[in-house]
């Protein structure tokens, strides 16, 4: 009976949470639109429910958090804003280079609602799975553009060779056929990451200012 009553628990956690994220795969459906990045709606809804994750931060942290129509909420409600329109300009960018994401990868990247933060009704849990559904799709994307932007990318050996010279203080007795296949790694995850963070940057500095009524 008892071990019944544990699984009915489960389920109804499970249908809670499936309910959750069909309801945050739906916002915006008649939502004023606040402001369009290339052609992407970011709704009242969206806004709302990002300030209301940054309000929840905030409790958890034990930090105060600003009241409504108050400037320092209007300072939220902009910084809210501004990265739902870096998302939407990640998104779109990434779109023009053929990247883009299932909500099945979004399904299993994102973490569903742990239930920590029930206090203050059904809002405060949809925030925080709607910013961990929008956060996963971010990720997913970048990693994707990663792949697909670093792919011809190699690191030959006079390359490795020179970096052990140049730095053979750090390795001191240290034989090169130990530490190159280190140095290689070092060398391509460094270029590669500086070729991610040019292409974000160049997205980053194309976007549209955050734009409030």
């Amino acid at each position: 009976m008892r071990r019944l009553i544990v699984v009915a628990s489960v389920l109804v956690v499970a249908v809670a949470a499936g309910a959750i994220v069909a309801a945050v795969r739906s916002t915006g459906g008649g939502d004023k639109t606040v402001q369009t990045v290339a052609g992407h709606k970011i709704t009242q809804k969206d806004l709302e429910l990002t300030v209301e994750h940054f309000h929840e931060e905030a409790d958890r942290e034990g930090k105060p958090f600003p009241a409504k129509d108050t400037a320092g909420y209007k300072r939220v409600e902009k910084i809210a804003l501004g990265l739902l329109v870096d998302q939407a300009s990640i998104r779109a960018a990434a779109a023009k280079l053929g990247v883009r994401v299932t909500e099945a990868q979004i399904d299993a990247e994102a973490s569903a609602p742990s239930g920590e933060s029930e206090e203050g009704g059904d809002i405060r849990v949809e925030a925080e799975a709607a910013f961990g559904r929008a956060s996963a799709r971010t990720q997913l994307i970048t990693e994707a553009v990663a792949r697909k932007l670093t792919k011809g990318i190699t690191v030959h050996a006079a390359e490795v060779h020179a970096y052990y010279r140049s730095h053979r203080a750090l390795y001191g007795a240290t034989p090169f056929a130990r530490v190159a296949p280190a140095i290689r790694s070092q060398l391509l995850s460094a270029r590669k990451n500086a070729v991610l963070a040019r292409w974000l940057a160049k997205v980053r500095a194309a976007e549209p200012k955050p734009q409030l009524d």
